[in-house]
């Protein structure tokens, strides 16, 4: 009975890994069309000047945010175990209150501190009035946020999976015509089209379910979402913390041209193989927010995620290292090239990530928010130390480095306040798939780096496929 109970919880998580791994894939080929017109349309400069937007967006949500959304998902997982409807109903109306007061101080927060943010964030350009226009993609960031969340603890996946695709698509409609009526102009009236339409798009999905229904003016409902706001203080400040960190790692890169070979190796190596991780979000998180008192299941639920994701992540980024030059032609444009070495380099990033993610939804579970709020904080901190040292020692590719060495600190730091504090382990079967895996990449990026193309491609396609025939055979086995 239990080897059944056993396989059927491996089967659910590589389910719903399938499937939004499916639906990334599907977004991926979106991405691939998009992003080699971008990088025609904009070039270097122009994507480097959209990561900034981007960034100062990121920035301002995470001040105004509330952390609702991250709260939202545990509560309405807990609501829908328990089968209180009338509970869940009046806890959707008040986080959709809270919402849109969210997206309204975060609006006016962007348009009132346009200048200064420029002066900041870009220094020696002028984009004052754009960003006074970005505040509209800012107002839609918390709507899209707190309906995604409400289709989550739901645990309408199907539904969410289907949303991303269609969110991929609309990104495309909305990206590409623009880029090419207005140029450089047009980034931020893309942001804000796109922006609304997946914001939308959750709205669409989620009414279907509860019907809209805010109260803004209501001083119940804003009582009852006091305790949302004191429980979500650190998770605001965790995200501010974050945001800035990357606000900092961009203005240490200095110039847009530079930000955006930055951004495309990041993107490469993070953007694209994070698609593993849909489903840790969509899925997992919700499902040990239910089981969060139970040290035994929630260790049990961590343990399989790990496998799933290192046995899934590992075969992508040997992948991705080995013909990395060719998929910046295809995906970009030969201009973008220098991201190479900085794209091989930061392959541990997303490694580590594989085994250090599960792990660190326990606090979020849990709703622990201080704790978790101290560990981004030490990891933001060491984070952008090692990129600035990187960088200034061995430009792009030093910053590659220092993304997979601050993942390998974020790992070490998990692991040993989390098994202290929560009595998490990675147990040694788990560790048995980590190391063979570990390794075969590591002689990947070795070749890679240093190794001529005699040796390059044969070397790299051995440990592909001993790294495939591990996953394929550990995944059947479970």
């Amino acid at each position: 009975m239990e080897r059944r109970e056993q396989d059927d919880s491996y089967r659910h998580v590589l389910k719903y890994t399938g499937v939004f791994g499916g639906v990334q894939g599907l977004k991926i080929i979106v991405a691939l069309v998009r992003n080699k017109l971008t990088a025609k349309l904009l070039g270097e400069a122009g994507m480097g000047l959209n990561k900034r937007f981007l960034n100062i967006s990121e920035v301002l949500n995470s001040w105004t945010n509330f952390g609702i959304s991250f709260y939202a998902v545990q509560r309405i997982s807990e609501l829908y175990e328990e089968g209180t409807d009338d509970d869940l109903r009046r806890f959707v109306r008040v986080i959709r209150t809270w919402s849109v007061w969210s997206a309204l101080l975060g609006a006016g927060l962007c348009f009132l501190l346009a200048s200064w943010l420029n002066n900041y964030y870009m220094p020696g350009e002028i984009h004052t009035l754009e960003i006074m226009l970005l505040s509209l993609f800012v107002a839609s960031m918390p709507i899209e946020a707190v309906e995604c969340s409400i289709l989550k603890g739901l645990r309408q996946l199907r539904t969410v999976a289907f949303i991303e695709v269609l969110a991929a698509l609309s990104t495309f409609l909305f990206t590409i015509p623009v880029y090419f009526l207005f140029g450089l102009r047009g980034i931020v009236l893309s942001l804000v089209l796109c922006g609304w339409a997946v914001a939308l798009i959750h709205l669409y999905f989620s009414v279907r379910i509860y019907r809209y229904h805010i109260s803004l003016l209501s001083s119940s409902v804003i009582r009852e979402g006091w305790p949302l706001i004191r429980i979500g203080i650190p998770y605001v400040l965790a995200g501010v913390a974050g945001s800035m960190a990357g606000g900092e790692v961009f203005r240490s890169l200095g110039d847009d041209a530079t930000v955006g070979l930055y951004s495309v190796g990041y993107g490469l190596m993070v953007t694209y193989a994070s698609m593993v991780f849909k489903a840790v979000d969509a899925d997992f998180f919700p499902r040990i927010s239910s089981i969060n008192h139970d040290t035994l299941r929630l260790n049990h639920a961590i343990n399989q995620q790990i496998d799933v994701c290192v046995l899934l992540m590992a075969p992508i980024l040997i992948v991705f290292a080995l013909f990395m030059p060719l998929v910046i032609r295809v995906l970009y444009t030969s201009n973008f090239l220098p991201a190479v070495p900085m794209a091989i380099c930061a392959v541990f990033y997303m490694f580590f990530k594989a085994v250090t993610t599960p792990i660190a939804y326990t606090s979020l579970a849990k709703g622990d928010s201080w704790l978790y709020l101290i560990m981004e904080c030490v990891y933001d901190v060491a984070f952008v130390l090692l990129l600035r040292y990187g960088f200034d020692r061995w430009g792009l590719t030093g910053a590659g480095v220092a993304l997979s060495a601050a993942s390998f600190f974020d790992l070490l730091l998990i692991t040993s306040v989390y098994g202290l504090y929560y009595k998490t382990r990675v147990r040694a079967a788990t560790l048995r798939l980590i190391l063979p895996q570990g390794l075969l990449l590591a002689v990947v990026v070795g070749v890679c780096l240093f190794a001529s193309p005699l040796w390059k491609y044969p070397v790299g396609a051995l440990c592909l496929l001993l790294s495939g025939l591990i996953s394929w055979l550990k995944i059947g086995k479970r």
